[in-house]
């Protein structure tokens, strides 16, 4: 089996990061920033996707172009949930598929120095069509070799994509989504612990 794990609210709290990224990007261009809530709710996507819904009336490349470059700073506050690194370490398959660019997501991992761990590494701009769509899982499972997977993630998306390439889904409840939505999709997790015996490793 191999592990396929969504960064975002499922191995790094990011959430702080997150916020203040969109503070400066709708600061440049003279906008209120739009409610932790909402911004919360779409993570997971493209963040092209993010912007466009969040404020179509805006150029949502502009607003991402600034939300990138504050992100490169803002990543100082990032660090991994309580248990993931003792997760990571026990022998078993994993990949990671996530929202992020190809880039931001590589460097990410690079930062936690887990470049090693994962056999496959996709970003949201690295297929066609993201998350929810099925896309990242069908590529992980070509470059893999197994069909075999299951899919950790803390938003719908993870788990609508799971659904979608027609393999499990586990969701966990530290992240950006409540547990509520992520239970109509996929059986929910409450702590990394639990997510280590779900998963049998």
């Amino acid at each position: 089996m191999l592990v396929v794990f969504d960064l975002d609210g499922t191995l790094i709290d990011s959430s702080r990061s997150i916020l203040e990224s969109h503070k400066a990007a709708w600061k440049s261009v003279n906008a209120k920033c739009p409610p932790k809530e909402k911004i919360l709710k779409l993570t997971g996507l493209p963040l092209i996707d993010i912007m466009q819904k969040l404020g179509p009336e805006y150029d949502p490349r502009a607003l991402a172009k600034i939300y990138s470059q504050t992100y490169m700073e803002a990543t100082r506050h990032e660090k991994l949930f309580d248990g993931i690194t003792e997760l990571l370490a026990n022998k078993f398959r994993a990949a990671v598929a996530t929202g992020k660019s190809q880039r931001g997501a590589e460097r990410v991992i690079k930062h936690f120095g887990f470049e090693e761990r994962f056999e496959v590494i996709l970003g949201g701009n690295s297929v066609a069509n993201p998350k929810p769509n099925p896309d990242l899982l069908l590529s992980i499972m070509e470059s893999a070799g197994t069909k075999d997977l299951i899919m950790v993630g803390d938003t719908t998306y993870d788990l609508e994509m799971a659904d979608a390439a027609g393999v499990k889904g586990v969701g966990v409840s530290w992240g950006h989504h409540p547990s509520e939505l992520l239970s109509k999709w996929a059986p929910v997790v409450n702590s990394v612990e639990e997510l280590r015996q779900h998963l049998k490793v």
